[in-house]
């Protein structure tokens, strides 16, 4: 059996490879093709390369965007869907989509007729990257699998249509089929990839060896703090911190917390550079990088990501995806959408790129504090030091909602998608 994997972004190398996907695959009988921009780095050919796989650099990143036509094919796509008009989407993808979309390059022809592929996946549906490999087997008659990389990507919309998509949740199941037209028979839910490192037997640690791997005082108290990410330059993200930081001083918060400046990777430190001395202040950050491919944390990375949350006395982001992971390990979590410079701009952005989307239903059935002024932010972020069960069913339902199995087996039934 031939399989096909394409990876263009270093996260989804921390999702699936660094959990042993290409080892379940190749001890399935699998010979594996992995097309990534990685293949020209020798430390990622090091880590990833070995009997059974082979890595090709087909030049995804060059693909670019869909053209006109598929954006006017996607958008009316859309739009039958929300109609109900699911069977119109399939037939609109099968006679348009699927051939405007296969343009392979002469590179990539070329190895579909040399290796002859079983099966070919996509590991991130909501970006573009997969998609012309994708749709070209598809017209030719081979089997396709894909997954939805994160809980909020069907919002974004999947710009890559496998025949199998696999996903975190039953929810993410019920958004694929309405949002994307896809029969239910198509989807399969497997849990989420990302959180498998979490439940490993080698992952649970002690809060007195977490602390002393970062320098922290284990007989006081911590706030995780995770950054937004600078997904638009417009938007200041540094407020909540100064915010956080100057309440902990003031004594507003108390308890005297320390602070774990948790950097989402497209965070800039240069914005946030004038905490970094705070003497309350300990920096955390995905470390490992791959030209091409971004950050691509390791499996100890992510275990390290893991038992800060499961340690924190709180868990504190303006909307970052450990907003809903701290969920996993029932730790309050505070979600202040506020900032002194600029109120309406913050207050907007966070509601026409959250509320209205994945974070709608965690808001109107108040699942987590979600705060928009600081006074209550304090009051909230005192509460959650003193009463870890504050918001336990908020916590619950989101696992229940978004999370999917919590088993540490998601790698492992996505291969058997793979593989069946």
């Amino acid at each position: 059996m031939r399989v096909f994997i394409e990876v263009h972004e270093g996260q989804v190398a921390r999702n699936l490879l660094e959990n042993n996907l290409l080892e379940m695959l190749t001890e399935g009988g699998a010979a594996v093709t992995l097309i990534t921009s990685g293949a020209r780095v020798p430390e990622f050919i090091g880590r990833y390369q070995r009997e059974g796989v082979e890595c090709v650099d087909l030049l995804l990143l060059m693909e670019g965007a869909p053209s006109r036509w598929e954006n006017y094919e996607y958008t009316l796509g859309r739009m039958l869907t929300r109609r109900g008009m699911r069977s119109a989407r399939q037939l609109l993808w099968d006679h348009v989509g699927e051939r405007l979309a296969d343009r392979l390059s002469d590179a990539a022809r070329d190895l579909f007729a040399q290796r002859k592929p079983d099966v070919v996946v996509a590991t991130h549906l909501s970006q573009v990257y997969g998609r012309r490999i994708i749709a070209a087997a598809r017209r030719r008659g081979i089997r396709t699998v894909g997954n939805v990389n994160s809980w909020d990507n069907v919002w974004k919309g999947l710009r890559v249509r496998p025949e199998t998509v696999t996903c975190w949740s039953e929810n993410n199941r019920d958004e694929i089929i309405k949002l994307e037209g896809y029969a239910p028979e198509q989807v399969q839910v497997i849990g989420a990839p990302a959180f498998d490192p979490y439940f490993a037997p080698d992952a649970q640690w002690t809060r007195e060896q977490l602390c002393a791997r970062l320098g922290l005082d284990a007989s006081r108290p911590y706030v995780l703090f995770a950054t937004l990410g600078q997904f638009s330059q417009q938007i200041d993200e540094t407020y909540p911190l100064e915010w956080m930081l100057k309440a902990i001083d003031d004594r507003a918060i108390q308890g005297n917390p320390q602070v774990v400046l948790r950097m989402h990777p497209w965070s800039r430190d240069i914005y946030f550079k004038r905490w970094m001395d705070h003497p309350n202040v300990v920096i955390s950050r995905y470390e490992t990088y791959y030209p091409g491919l971004g950050w691509t944390p390791t499996r100890d990375e992510a275990v390290l990501a893991g038992n800060l949350m499961k340690h924190a006395s709180a868990v504190v982001s303006p909307g970052s995806t450990m907003c809903i992971e701290a969920a996993i390990f029932d730790v309050p979590t505070i979600i202040p959408v506020f900032n002194a410079y600029m109120p309406e701009i913050f207050e907007s952005y966070f509601k026409q790129t959250w509320l209205n989307q994945h974070f709608g239903r965690i808001y109107k059935n108040d699942w987590s504090p979600i705060l928009r002024d600081e006074r209550a932010a304090a009051d909230a972020i005192n509460r959650a030091l003193t009463d870890r069960a504050w918001y336990a069913e908020g916590r619950k339902a989101i696992r229940e909602m978004f999370l999917g199995p919590l088993d540490g087996g998601a790698t492992r039934r996505f291969a058997d998608v793979i593989l069946s």
